[in-house]
C-alpha cells in the first residue's frame, strides 16, 4: 500500500490542492515520456480524428503509456484518500509547453464547462509530471483557497489574438498573493479541485514541459445533460456513466473503435456546455461590471 501523507485531504479541501504526491518512479517517468513522445507522432502521422483529439480526451483509452498511468496504484490510493474506493477515469489531458515557448493560460476553473454534476465534492484532476515543472518553464499555479468560491463568471480578456490563445479567464480579480507554484519532480503529481483557480506561464527553457491530466470521479458525479462515459479503474460501481474499456495495446481496433465513440459522445455533450455557458458568462460579466 502506498504511504499517503495524513494531510492530503485536509489539504485538499480547505487549499484546494495538494503536492506534491510521489507517484511513479524516476525510471516509470522516463519510460512514460517516451512513451509520449511515440504517441505523438503516431497519431499525428495518422491524422484525422487521432491527431486532432490528440491531447484530448481519452488518451488513456488508445495509448498503453497513459493507461498505466491512470491505473498507478500510488496515484489511485491517493484519490481513493480524496473520494472514496470506486474510481473512474472521466477525461485525460495531456499539457504540453514547447521549449521557448510564449504560450500562457489565463486565470481559470475547470469545473464551468465539464457539464458534470456533484464535482464539487466527488472529483479530483491529478496533474502528473512527465518532466519537471518549473517557474522557468511556466508550471502551473493555483489560487490558494478559490475553489470555495465554487463556479466564477469567465471571459476573454479582450479580442485580440494573444488573448482568445489564453483563452477565457475569470471575471474577477485574482489575489496574487494566495498563488502558489506548482514545482514537482518528473513522476511526481499534484491533485487540485477541478473548481480551483489556476493558470500557467510561459516556457523561458531550452527542454518541453510535458503534464498528464486526469480527471477522476466517483460514481456519485454524473453528466448535467446527455450520455457520458467513463473508465473504471478502481471498486465496482459506475454510476450513471457508460463503461469504458482499457486498451490492450496501443491503437489496436477494438480501442480505436471505443475511442471514436467515446470522444464523438463527449464533444456532441461538451459543445452544448460551452454554448450554454458562453452565454451565462455573458450575463455575469455583465452583472459583475455593475457592481464594480
Amino acid at each position: 500500500m502506498t504511504t499517503i501523507a495524513p494531510d492530503l485531504a485536509e489539504r485538499f479541501r480547505t487549499d484546494g490542492f495538494a503536492f506534491p504526491v510521489n507517484a511513479l518512479t524516476p525510471t516509470e517517468a522516463e519510460q512514460a515520456l517516451a512513451g509520449c513522445h511515440a504517441y505523438l507522432r503516431t497519431v499525428s502521422a495518422a491524422g484525422g480524428a487521432l491527431a486532432r483529439y490528440a491531447t484530448f480526451p481519452k488518451i488513456h483509452l488508445v495509448s498503453t503509456w497513459a493507461d498505466r498511468i491512470v491505473h498507478h496504484p500510488a496515484i489511485l490510493d491517493a484519490v481513493e484518500a480524496l473520494l472514496g474506493p470506486d474510481l473512474l477515469v472521466w477525461s485525460t489531458n495531456l499539457f504540453v509547453r514547447p521549449a521557448h515557448s510564449g504560450s500562457s493560460l489565463a486565470w481559470h476553473q475547470d469545473a464551468v464547462y465539464l457539464g458534470l454534476n456533484g464535482v464539487q465534492q466527488h472529483a479530483a484532476r491529478v496533474w502528473v509530471a512527465l518532466t519537471d515543472t518549473t517557474v522557468a518553464n511556466g508550471t502551473m499555479r493555483y489560487a490558494r483557497g478559490s475553489h470555495r468560491s465554487g463556479a466564477l463568471p469567465h471571459r476573454f480578456a479582450g479580442s485580440e489574438l494573444e488573448d482568445i490563445m489564453r483563452g477565457e479567464e475569470i471575471a474577477v480579480d485574482i489575489d496574487e498573493a494566495a498563488a502558489v507554484d506548482v514545482i514537482l519532480k518528473a513522476g511526481q503529481c499534484s491533485v487540485h479541485h477541478l473548481a480551483m483557480a489556476h493558470c500557467s506561464g510561459p516556457n523561458h527553457t531550452a527542454d518541453g514541459r510535458f503534464n498528464l491530466a486526469i480527471d477522476y470521479v466517483s460514481p456519485q458525479v454524473s453528466p448535467s445533460a446527455g450520455e457520458d462515459s467513463a473508465l473504471l479503474v478502481r471498486g465496482t460501481d459506475v454510476g450513471a456513466f457508460l463503461p469504458e474499456a482499457r486498451p490492450t495495446e496501443d491503437f489496436a481496433r477494438t480501442a480505436l473503435q471505443h475511442f471514436y465513440a467515446a470522444v464523438a459522445r463527449r464533444q456532441k455533450r461538451i459543445d452544448q456546455v460551452v454554448l450554454s455557458r458562453s452565454s451565462e458568462d455573458d450575463g455575469d460579466a455583465d452583472r459583475v461590471r455593475d457592481q464594480a
